[in-house]
């Protein structure tokens, strides 16, 4: 049974770390990094007694606490899903009932740990500082997240065509609609993946509230502290990324040998970061078309999708796998904050744009494959 366990671990707990790299990254920045080392206790002390007294806070945090529940749970459900990983269904299925309840509880609680770490210590804090009822909410509210995904884990071992979530929405959408080459990533997202770019979403989300939030204490409003949030918010879309390479190497290859002209690939390409920017681009004008002018509000679009496309385009290299990929877009931001930081916005727009076109016009026919991409 432990070598069973060791080997269920290396699939399931060391994958998900390895392939969310890029989350946690931009999480451990988020955190940990933009925080001066020696006030770091006081700002997350600070930061989960502004959640602890605030229920609305506190309603947004359990939101992103249950949508990395769902984030975890549908890795698991999509493993058994991918090539490769059939003998996943007769391994549970031999098992006891009783042990695989409990792999099942070890497997996901591993990948759930850094939220069950964060909000143990605040429930510490809630009952130090007498927030027994936020504490309480918290402790039950984690509680359920490392128990309820185990009845989806044992329904999809005793049901293993069924898609959970999406199968009728998907099988509807198909039925009634005809989709644009520009929205077949999204709509496999959406259809087959919807925890993961819920996931994104609600963080990438998280971050600009956070940012607005920062800025209206401050009572101030700086266009490259937003654009800081804008360029945090980007890096939180690395994975779909990676994703979307390989939605394209598995299912769009094809399109490279049609008659198409590499303008329209381009454009194309351009039309699903935009679409898929288009909800922090609402937030964003929401929060700020009172307190910047519309050629602020476009400069900061720009920007965004400019580091998209970058980001995107760096793929089509060789060899990049996820990692390398990391590195390279955590370089290209940095550059890019402190060219925002001495006002040089636009410059950086174009440079950004001069690359990503050079990158794709010249890469895009030679692209093969990458053998090591996976959803």
């Amino acid at each position: 049974m432990r070598t069973t366990s060791a080997i269920l671990s290396k699939i399931f707990t060391r994958r998900f770390y390895i392939q969310n790299t890029g989350f946690f990254l931009v999480l451990f920045y988020l955190l940990f990094g933009v925080v001066n080392g020696a006030n770091l206790l006081a700002y997350h002390k600070g930061l989960m007694l502004g959640f602890l007294g605030n229920y609305s806070f506190l309603f947004l945090v359990c939101l992103l606490w249950t949508s990395y529940a769902l984030k975890c749970a549908g890795f698991i459900l999509k493993t058994f899903q991918l090539q490769g990983y059939d003998f996943l269904f007769p391994t549970m299925g031999s098992i006891d009932k009783p042990a695989r309840i409990r792999i099942w509880f070890l497997l996901h609680t591993a990948i759930y740990m850094p939220v069950l770490v964060y909000a143990g210590i605040a429930v510490l804090v809630g009952i130090q500082q007498h927030y027994y009822i936020p504490a309480a909410l918290i402790a039950v509210l984690n509680i359920a997240n490392c128990i309820w995904p185990l009845t989806l884990y044992e329904r999809k071992l005793a049901q293993p065509d069924i898609i959970f979530f999406t199968g009728h929405l998907q099988r509807w959408l198909n039925k009634h609609f005809t989709k644009p080459p520009v929205l077949f990533f999204l709509y496999e997202l959406f259809t087959n993946f919807p925890r993961r770019i819920v996931s994104t979403k609600l963080f990438s989300a998280a971050v600009l509230w956070l940012t607005f939030l920062v800025m209206r204490q401050g009572e101030y409003f700086d266009l490259r502290g937003l654009q800081l949030g804008v360029i945090i918010s980007v890096l939180s879309h690395l994975q779909l990324m990676v994703h979307h390479r390989a939605f394209d190497d598995t299912y769009l290859n094809f399109m490279e040998n049609l008659p198409i002209k590499l303008s329209t690939h381009y454009l194309r390409l351009i039309g699903v970061y935009f679409l898929m920017f288009l909800p922090e681009m609402i937030i964003i004008t929401a929060n700020a078309y009172t307190k910047t002018s519309v050629m602020g509000l476009v400069t900061v679009f720009a920007t965004a999708l400019s580091l998209l496309l970058l980001f995107r385009t760096i793929l089509f290299f060789p060899k990049m796998n996820p990692e390398v990929h990391v590195r390279y877009t955590m370089l290209t931001s940095f550059i890019v904050l402190f060219m925002i930081l001495g006002h040089y916005e636009w410059p950086a727009v174009l440079l950004l744009q001069t690359a990503s076109a050079i990158i794709f016009f010249k890469k895009y026919r030679q692209y093969e494959p990458y053998t090591g991409s996976a959803s």
